[in-house]
C-alpha cells in the first residue's frame, strides 16, 4: 500500500526528511565502495544539481609507470535523487490505475527475462559493487530484440504514471554510470521507478536496495568532470 508522507518541518527551505535521505544516500554509497561522495553536487555545464554524487576511483594509488594514455579515471560514478513526498513524483493521470496494472505485468516479464539473460550472459556483469548480488548488468549492450521491445513498452507506460522528465534528462546527459532514486518506505512501488534507475528505500536507520540500476558507459572526459565536481563541493569551491 502506498502512503502519502506526512508534512515535516523545513530547515532553510529543505525538509529534515529530505536532508536525512541525502545523508543516508552518502552513507550507503560509501559502504558500497563509492568512497568519494557528497550531497548537492552541481554540474553547471548541464545546469543540473543532484542530491548526491558518488564515485569510486579506478586506482587507489598512482601507477609507478608513466601513463601515456588515460582510458579510465573512475571505476563507477553514481547519482542519487532523493524524494520524500509522492507529490514530487506523481502527476495527475486518470488512467493511472490501469497503467499500474500494465506496469506490473511488464515488470514481471522484465524480471524473468533479465534473470535468463544474466544466467546466459554472465560476462555482461559490471562488477562495480563489493557484493556480487548487487552487480548491475550491461544488458542494453546486448542486442536482444525482445528485451529492447519490452523496455520500450515499459518506458512508454511509465511516462503515463511518473513525471520522468528530470530522470530521463539525467540519463540522457550521461553524467554518471548508474542512477538511484531514494525514497521513504511505501512512497511508490518498484514498478513506478523511472526506467534505468535503481531504487533505494529507507528501512529503519538505513537504505535497502529494491531495484538495480541500468549501467551506462561514460567517457574519460565526463569521468574527469564528475570527479572535479565532487572535489569542488568538498573543498567549498563549487559553483
Amino acid at each position: 500500500m502506498i502512503e502519502q508522507a506526512a508534512p515535516v518541518a523545513k530547515r532553510g527551505g529543505e525538509t529534515a526528511r529530505h536532508l536525512s535521505l541525502k545523508a543516508l544516500a552518502v552513507e550507503w554509497a560509501i559502504k558500497e565502495g563509492l568512497v568519494l561522495a557528497a550531497p548537492e553536487v552541481a554540474f553547471p555545464h548541464r545546469r543540473f544539481r543532484v542530491d548526491v554524487a558518488a564515485c569510486a576511483p579506478a586506482r587507489k594509488t598512482p601507477s609507478r609507470r608513466p601513463v601515456t594514455h588515460i582510458s579510465c579515471v573512475l571505476k563507477s560514478a553514481a547519482i542519487f535523487e532523493c524524494k520524500q513526498a509522492r507529490s514530487d513524483l506523481i502527476r495527475d493521470n486518470k488512467q493511472r490505475a490501469k497503467l499500474r496494472e500494465r506496469l506490473q505485468l511488464l515488470e514481471a516479464r522484465r524480471i524473468r527475462m533479465e534473470s535468463l539473460l544474466q544466467l546466459h550472459l554472465p560476462h555482461l556483469a559490471n562488477g562495480e559493487s563489493l557484493f556480487p548480488d548487487f552487480d548491475s548488468y550491461r544488458l542494453r549492450e546486448h542486442n536482444h530484440a525482445g528485451y529492447k521491445k519490452l523496455m520500450r513498452e515499459i518506458r512508454i507506460a511509465k511516462r503515463g504514471v511518473i513525471d520522468c522528465t528530470k530522470f530521463d534528462r539525467l540519463l540522457s546527459y550521461g553524467l554518471a554510470n548508474i542512477h538511484y532514486l531514494v525514497t521513504e518506505e511505501s512512497l511508490i512501488t518498484a514498478q513506478e521507478v523511472p526506467v534505468g534507475w535503481g531504487f533505494l528505500i529507507r528501512r529503519g536507520d538505513g537504505l535497502e536496495l529494491v531495484a538495480k540500476p541500468v549501467w551506462q558507459a561514460i567517457g574519460v572526459e565526463q569521468q574527469l568532470i564528475f570527479l572535479q565536481r565532487i572535489a569542488a563541493k568538498k573543498t567549498g569551491t563549487a559553483d
